[in-house]
Parts: structure tokens; sequence; C-alpha cells
């Protein structure tokens, strides 16, 4: 009886003792792990507005960590080579030309906003509505404009106008003041495709943009960009997520340290 017992009280501390360097084990490789935000109802933001409107246009965020840090996104590619819009984890890179690709996950990113994108509500839009009214009518729905918000809107466009940004080369001689201006535009018509957007309050000043900020992408990976303005006839869905986590990750290079943040640009905040 004794030796029975003493033999199970051995199984126990040896059971114990590697369920604990397992866990160790775990977490030795979570501290090696690329994401950088442990929360995922968190709005992931990487540098920020007042930078990228001063020309840091040079960048040391990979697609990797950004995808580990969020499933839906927007934002710019390293010297500006192409917009960003994330739908379902691929970081799809729309170019000056119009060319649609997939990032590799060492490819580069200057500037980006994302999000683990988690329902907390939807509301349709079915009256016809330009990107003026949709944005206002997003307002009335909205539980507070006083947090963080992430958004997909899927539907056909009738009309849409997005807008794409010209590769950049060092030395970097315009800002966005000047470049958004004179960026390339695409438009079509009868267009199926997904916005994906991101609200910030008026408070959140110069680290980013304040209102709403939306890109899109068709569902034929023929067009995408910057949303510019639509008209749309048939309803919309809008999904929203509510976000009360903000993390920003500050670029680490000389072009950010050294940067004069002197200029001021903002999109339209409607």
């Amino acid at each position: 009886m004794i030796k029975t017992l003493t033999t199970l009280i051995l199984l126990a501390i040896l059971v114990f003792s590697c369920e604990n360097r397992e866990e160790k084990s775990n977490d030795q490789d979570d501290s090696n792990s690329t994401t950088l935000v442990e929360k995922p109802d968190t709005f992931f933001h990487y540098s920020i507005w007042h930078a990228f409107v001063n020309k840091v246009f040079d960048a040391d965020l990979k697609v990797s960590t950004l995808k580990a840090n969020g499933d839906i996104g927007l934002g710019s590619f390293d010297f500006l080579d192409g917009e960003m819009v994330m739908l379902d984890g691929i970081p799809y890179r729309i170019r000056e030309d119009g060319e649609i690709s997939v990032g590799s996950d060492d490819d580069e990113i200057v500037y980006a906003n994302a999000a683990f994108f988690d329902e907390d509500g939807s509301f349709p839009i079915s009256e016809p509505i330009d990107y003026d009214t949709f944005r206002a009518a997003i307002n009335t729905h909205l539980p507070s404009l006083n947090l963080f918000y992430a958004f997909k809107v899927h539907g056909v466009f009738k009309t849409l106008k997005l807008g794409g940004l010209n590769k950049q080369i060092k030395p970097f001689v315009d800002g966005l003041d000047v470049l958004i201006p004179n960026r390339p535009v695409f438009e079509g018509e009868n267009i199926t495709g997904t916005m994906i957007g991101f609200f910030c309050p008026e408070f959140i000043g110069d680290i980013n943009a304040a209102g709403y900020h939306f890109h899109f992408i068709a569902d034929d990976l023929k067009m995408g960009g910057h949303v510019m303005g639509f008209e749309c006839q048939e309803p919309l869905e809008v999904k929203y997520d509510e976000m009360n986590n903000y993390h920003f990750y500050l670029p680490d290079n000389e072009d950010y340290r050294n940067v004069s943040l002197d200029k001021n640009f903002q999109y339209g905040k409607k």
C-alpha cells in the first residue's frame, strides 16, 4: 500500500512538473511573437498622421507584423508605392497605375490603421446615398462619437471614385498636402466590393486622420484605393466594431526621429 501511494505521488509531481515546463515554454514563445497588441479589440495604428503628412514615407513596419495585429486595415506601402487595404487578413496593394497585388510578409508599410474585426452591431442604409450622406447617416447610428470604430461595408456602387498615390523617391520633396490633391484617380460604374474604414473622434488631433477614413477593394480585385466619392442606389449593410483601446506604434528610423512636424493636413471630417 505504501509503495502504491508513493508511486502515485511521484506520478503527480512528474505531471505537474511537465505542465509547468510546457506553460513556461508557451510564455517564451509568446515573448517572441510579432504581435504588438495583446487585446484583440484594439485600434492598432502605425506611425502618426502628422509624421505621414510631413514626408515620413520610409517605413519599418513589416506586413507580417500588421497581420499579427489585425485582419482588416488600410494605409500605404513604403515610399507610397501603393495604397493598402486589408480584408480578411489579406493586404492588397493598389499601385499608382491601378495594378492590384497582395503584399508579401517582408514588404513594408509606411502608415496603417488595423483591427481584428469583431462585429458589435450593424444597420442598413436603404435610401439612395452618396459619400457625404453616407457618413452623415453613420453618425446617427453609432452609440457614441467619442469612441473608435472599424467598419466593413459591402455593396454595389453605381459610381465609384477612388484615389491612389504616386510612388516617391528619396529625397522626398512633397508632403501629403501636395501629393493628395494631385493623386491618381480611378473611377468606375456598377462596382461590387467592400469598403474597409475607421472612425476617430475629433480629439485624436494630429495623431490620426479625424473622422471617417475608408478604402475599397472590388470583389473581382480589379479596382481599389482610397474612397473619394460614390453613389449607391442599392441598400448597404454597415457592420461596425466599437473599440475603446487605442495603440499606436511609432517608426524606429532616422526619418521619423529627425522630421519637423510643421505642416498640417486633414481629410474631410464629416
